[in-house]
C-alpha cells in the first residue's frame, strides 16, 4: 500500500498494471532486504568476473612488450585472479599481478606480508598506491634474478604486482609505481567506489 501511495504522488500509478505494481514491490522489496542483510560498499559491487581486472603493462610502455599468459582465475582456491606478462626480449623479464579477495580488509593486509618472503637482500619503502602500499626490492632467493614486489590493498582486495628481470637491470621504480596506480585504479572501478 505505501508502494502504490508513492507510486501515485509521481504519477506512474496510472501506468502500472496489478501485476507490474507486485513486481515493482518485490524488486523493492528485495533491495531493502539485501541493504539490511547484505549492506552496502565496495564489496557488495563487486563482480565475479575478474577477466578485465589486471591492468596490461603495454598500456605503460606504448608498446606491445609484453604477452599475457592466460589468466589464473582464483588462484590456489583464493578468489581473484593472477596474470603473467613476459617481455618479449627473450623472456628475461615479466610482471605477475595478482589480485585477491579476502573476507575483510584485516585478511587483505595480514596476506601482503608474505609477498616480501621472496626477496633476498630486500629494501623495503612505502609506496604511494592503493592503502598500505608497500615496495619491496632485491633479488630472488637464488640471486639469479632482480625482483621488486609491490602490494597494496583496497579494502578487502589484497593485490601483489611483482616484476622480475636480470640482476643487474631491477625495472624502473617509477614504472613500478605508475602500473600499481593504474592497477589501484582498475580495482576502484571494478568495485564501483
Amino acid at each position: 500500500m505505501v508502494l502504490a501511495r508513492r507510486l501515485a504522488r509521481m504519477g506512474v500509478l496510472p501506468m502500472l498494471t496489478v501485476k507490474t505494481l507486485a513486481k515493482a514491490a518485490g524488486a523493492s522489496a528485495a533491495v531493502a532486504i539485501a541493504a539490511t542483510f547484505g549492506g552496502l560498499g565496495s564489496a557488495a559491487a563487486q563482480s565475479g568476473d575478474f577477466n578485465a581486472l589486471p591492468v596490461d603493462p603495454n598500456l605503460l610502455t606504448d608498446s606491445l612488450a609484453y604477452t599475457a599468459a592466460p589468466f589464473i582465475i582464483n588462484p590456489n582456491g583464493q578468489q581473484g585472479v593472477e596474470a603473467k606478462y613476459t617481455h618479449r626480449e627473450g623472456g628475461t623479464r615479466s610482471i605477475t599481478t595478482t589480485i585477491l579477495l579476502y573476507p575483510n580488509e584485516q585478511a587483505a593486509i595480514a596476506s601482503l606480508s608474505a609477498a616480501a618472503d621472496q626477496v633476498a637482500m630486500p629494501r623495503k619503502v612505502a609506496a604511494a598506491v592503493g592503502a598500505n602500499g608497500n615496495l619491496v626490492s632485491g633479488t630472488t632467493l637464488n640471486g639469479t634474478q632482480s625482483t621488486s614486489v609491490l602490494t597494496f590493498n583496497q579494502g578487502n582486495v589484497a593485490t601483489t604486482i611483482e616484476f622480475d628481470g636480470p640482476a643487474n637491470d631491477p625495472a624502473p621504480e617509477d614504472f613500478v609505481i605508475d602500473l600499481g596506480k593504474k592497477q589501484d585504479t582498475a580495482i576502484l572501478d571494478w568495485q564501483g567506489v
